[in-house]
Formats: C-alpha cells, sequence, structure tokens
C-alpha cells in the first residue's frame, strides 16, 4: 500500500513539474528595504467633483498637487475650454461613475505597487521611486499605462473588468477584454519599466531578437513580482501556459526547423510576436505571442546557467546570440 502511494505521488510529481517553474526570486527578502509607501493621486477623482458652479476657482485648487495634467497656464481660455468640455462630457462622466464604484479607493494597488518598487530599489537602488496618478482615459486601452520620466499614469477605465460591456460595444476581441482586469495593473506598470529603463532598440530585428526582447521583460516581472501567477504575467489562460509547457519542445524544434530564429521576415516572424487569440499555423489551444513566451524561457534558463551575472547584468545584454549560446537552451521534445 505504501509502495503504491510513493508511485502515485512521484507520477504526480513528475506530471505537474512539466509546467511549474520555480521562481528563484521568491526567497529574496526585501524585508528590510525601505521606501515610502506608493500613494496614487486620483486625478480623476479631484477632476470630476468639481462643481461645475465653482468650476475655475476649484480647478485652480487642485492645480498644484495635478500641474503635471493642467500645467500652469489655467488664465488660458482654450484651455479652460477643453477641460470643461471633459469634465462634462456624458460618456466621460458615466465611465468615471462606473471607475468609482469599481475603484472606491486604491489601497491594494497601492500595497501591490509598493511591494513591486521595494523589490525594484532591492535590485536597482539608485533609481528613483516614481509618482503615480489615475485618471480616466476615455478607453485608451492601447496605451493603458503610461510614462513621462518619474511619473506614471494609469487609465482606470481600462481596467473595469471582463463584464463591462462598453469593452465590446467599440469591438474590443476577447483576449483584449481578459487583460482588462485589476491583475494586470500592476503588471502593465512593470512592463513599461522594462520598456523604458531595460529594453533597448537594436537595428537588427530577427525573430531571436525579438523574443529576448520580450523574455527579457517578462523576466522582469519574475524578479518585481515574485509571487504572482506566470498566467498573469504572459496574460495567458492557464490552459494556454499549460500547452505552452507540453508543447516546448515541438515549438523550439519548429523555429529552428523552418530556419524563422534568425530570420528578420516581418510576415514570417510576427505571428509568434503579435497578440491574439492563438498563434496562426498552430492549434487553437495554443496562445498568441509564442516567441515571447520562448523568449522567456531562455532567458530563465540563460539566468539559472550563469548564476554570477546579476539581473542588472542580464538585461544590459545587446547581443541576442550571446544569450542563447551561453544560455543552453534545448528543450526536449
Amino acid at each position: 500500500m505504501k509502495k503504491n502511494i510513493l508511485l502515485i505521488s512521484i507520477l504526480i510529481i513528475s506530471l505537474t513539474s512539466c509546467n511549474f517553474h520555480k521562481n528563484r526570486f521568491q526567497d529574496v527578502d526585501v524585508t528590510d528595504i525601505i521606501i515610502e509607501k506608493i500613494k496614487i493621486k486620483r486625478y480623476e477623482k479631484a477632476l470630476f467633483e468639481i462643481d461645475p458652479n465653482n468650476f475655475i476657482s476649484e480647478l485652480k485648487e487642485i492645480s498644484q498637487e495635478y500641474k503635471f495634467f493642467l500645467g500652469s497656464d489655467l488664465d488660458n481660455s482654450q484651455n479652460l475650454i477643453q477641460i470643461r468640455n471633459y469634465i462634462s462630457d456624458p460618456k466621460l462622466i458615466d465611465l468615471y461613475k462606473k471607475t468609482i464604484q469599481k475603484y472606491p479607493n486604491l489601497n491594494n494597488l497601492e500595497e501591490e505597487l509598493t511591494s513591486v518598487f521595494k523589490y525594484y530599489k532591492y535590485y536597482f537602488p539608485e533609481k528613483p521611486t516614481p509618482n503615480f496618478y489615475s485618471y480616466i482615459s476615455g478607453l485608451q486601452y492601447e496605451y493603458p499605462v503610461q510614462r513621462a520620466d518619474t511619473v506614471f499614469i494609469i487609465s482606470l477605465d481600462v481596467y473595469l473588468g471582463t463584464d463591462f460591456q462598453p469593452y465590446r460595444q467599440i469591438g474590443l476581441p476577447k483576449y483584449k477584454i481578459n487583460q482588462m482586469q485589476s491583475a494586470y495593473i500592476v503588471n502593465d506598470c512593470v512592463k513599461i519599466i522594462a520598456k523604458t529603463e531595460f529594453i533597448t532598440k537594436n537595428n537588427s530585428r530577427t525573430l531571436l531578437d525579438e523574443m529576448i526582447k520580450s523574455g527579457k521583460t517578462l523576466y522582469l516581472q519574475d524578479a518585481l513580482q515574485p509571487t504572482i501567477p506566470d498566467s498573469i504575467k504572459i496574460a495567458y489562460p492557464q490552459k494556454k501556459l499549460d500547452w505552452c509547457y507540453e508543447n516546448e519542445g515541438y515549438l523550439w524544434a519548429f523555429v529552428i526547423k523552418n530556419n524563422l530564429l534568425y530570420s528578420a521576415d516581418f510576415k514570417k516572424t510576427n505571428k509568434f510576436m503579435q497578440d491574439g487569440p492563438f498563434t496562426s499555423g498552430f492549434s487553437k489551444d495554443s496562445p498568441a505571442r509564442i516567441g515571447s513566451w520562448i523568449g522567456w524561457q531562455i532567458i530563465r534558463s540563460f539566468m539559472e546557467n550563469n548564476p554570477e551575472i546579476s539581473l542588472k547584468e542580464m538585461l544590459e545584454i545587446n547581443n541576442s546570440q550571446t544569450i542563447l549560446s551561453k544560455s543552453k537552451y534545448k528543450p526536449k521534445k
């Protein structure tokens, strides 16, 4: 009986280990890292709660705190007209009301961001902690989080959840709507950190270059969000993430066999990097952006096989071939 239980346990471990990656960053202790708690300034709330009868005076009252948005010239009639039109637009007012219902406060989000930036300060102590603002973008879903120097701007109206009907009404596909949830806000902030600070633009645009670039971003998410599920980091349903692990050897063999790794032919390689419901040419059980997932595994393998290289040093390596060679990445078929 005991022998049978042991065999079953071994079988379960062997079945689950193929699609489980132990995050080496989960053991990193940041309890001694002291930063000021992230506080998100709610521009949308300050703006839409202005009394229309006291528009100019109340606008000037918030002008210093929200100078980033309002600028310094509130005596300019054109500026005032634009702001008044914005806060009196019925569609934007409705978006604001729905946003306040969804996010009466941002306490949880502030705690999550504070955790991220403790890890950020641990790995990059020389870098400043940014300031955060939220606002109503008017459903600018292509720019959920924006950054200008040390300021991050979060469009809360593009994180109102999968049941928010206006997303479907403007024609957004299901795979995109699935990413418009509160669980992805911090994730998108980390992506912006990677894009603006660490991921340099290379002249070369081979599939390998694009894979490594995306892999670096995802690995930075590993470091700054060590407790977040991989499915959230890469924005895959769990069953599609499982599909990747189950077919990893086949995917890599396909790329090599078809001479895609060093191809710069956009028509051939883009399908591996673009978003969508699945990757063209593969089963509908596959996820989109398979190239990003493969790049992630290459970076993970590189860091596991080169423990002397720090996170910062890895991010600064611009030669994709160097990373691939030293990663010793070779998944089993």
